[in-house]
Order: C-alpha cells, then sequence, then structure tokens
C-alpha cells in the first residue's frame, strides 16, 4: 500500500497479531508523522516565535533607519536647496542622496556580516552538521534586510528631491 493511509490497515494489523499471538492486543495505532508531529511541537512553537520576533525586529528596523535617513536630509535641507537653485538636477540630488544612503547601508552590511561570521563557532553549536559561513546560510537575511534598508530610503530620497529650493532659500 504505498500513498494512502496507513491507518486503513489497522483492522488487519490487529487480526494477524492476535492470530501470531494471542494474549497481545494492538491499540492506539498511530502513524510516524503523528508520533513526529506531537514531539516536535514545542520546537515549531519556538521558530514560530522566532519568526514572529524577526519580523517585527525587521519592521522595527526598516523604522528606525526611515526616521535617521530622514533626519539626515532634513539638516541638508539648506545644502539641496543651494544646489537645486544653482542648477542641479532632480537626478543629481537624488544620487548624492543615494549614495549617502549606500555608504551607510554597506557599513552596517558589513559589520553585520563580520560580527555574525565572528561568532559562526558559536551558532555552530546549535545546528547539526552546518556550516554558518556557508552563502546559502547568509544571502537570505543579508538580502532581507538590504532589501528593507533600500526600501527604508525611498522616502528620503523623494524629500530630498521635493524640495523646493525657494521656499528654503527664502526661509534663510
Amino acid at each position: 500500500m504505498s500513498g494512502g493511509n496507513p491507518l486503513a490497515m489497522a483492522s488487519v494489523l490487529r487480526q494477524t497479531v492476535s492470530q501470531a499471538q494471542s494474549g497481545i492486543r494492538v491499540s492506539n495505532l498511530r502513524t510516524q508523522d503523528e508520533l513526529i508531529r506531537v514531539q516536535t511541537i514545542r520546537e515549531r512553537l519556538v521558530a514560530m516565535l522566532a519568526v514572529f520576533f524577526a519580523v517585527v525586529a525587521l519592521l522595527l528596523a526598516g523604522i528606525g533607519l526611515y526616521g535617521v535617513l530622514n533626519y539626515s536630509v532634513l539638516q541638508r535641507r539648506r545644502e539641496i536647496g543651494i544646489r537645486m537653485a544653482i542648477g542641479a538636477q532632480w537626478s543629481n540630488i537624488a544620487w548624492m542622496v543615494s549614495a549617502n544612503i549606500a555608504m551607510m547601508i554597506a557599513t552596517g552590511a558589513v559589520a553585520g556580516v563580520g560580527l555574525g561570521i565572528g561568532s559562526s563557532r558559536y551558532i555552530e553549536t546549535l545546528f547539526y552538521e552546518m556550516k554558518v559561513t556557508d552563502a546559502s546560510i547568509l544571502s537570505p537575511p543579508l538580502l532581507m534586510l538590504v532589501a528593507t534598508a533600500l526600501i527604508s530610503t525611498i522616502p528620503a530620497i523623494l524629500r530630498a528631491v521635493r524640495t523646493e529650493p525657494s521656499e528654503i532659500l527664502r526661509s534663510e
């Protein structure tokens, strides 16, 4: 019997065991999948909690990065306004702000990967036969963090591009 319900054979199993040994009674039949599911419920719950807290941490990191970058653009408003008044195109302003942001993101990514690889000896003890320095392990979190950083930079770049030079120069 392949691919069907393994408990469908329960009556045949009970009958065969009772014929072979009359004193043995078969009860409480369960599949291997059911046993594994019951035994790993705690680990699955911890994994789900870890995913939840990782998503919350990623959201908070994105919001925090948005705030820092937005504040950075607000501090440079006068410079951006003067550059636009002199004749800088919006693409030049976006490139200037993006380059600054990219340096921050790259510095953070390098520091994070460095710390991750530095703590790999401890982390490897938590996983069975897994190399923490493997690219397939490091790539998804790194890509997720970089994507979050890029998404959180969009409002700062838009704010810089939408700066009105006449308002900035009038307020000075």
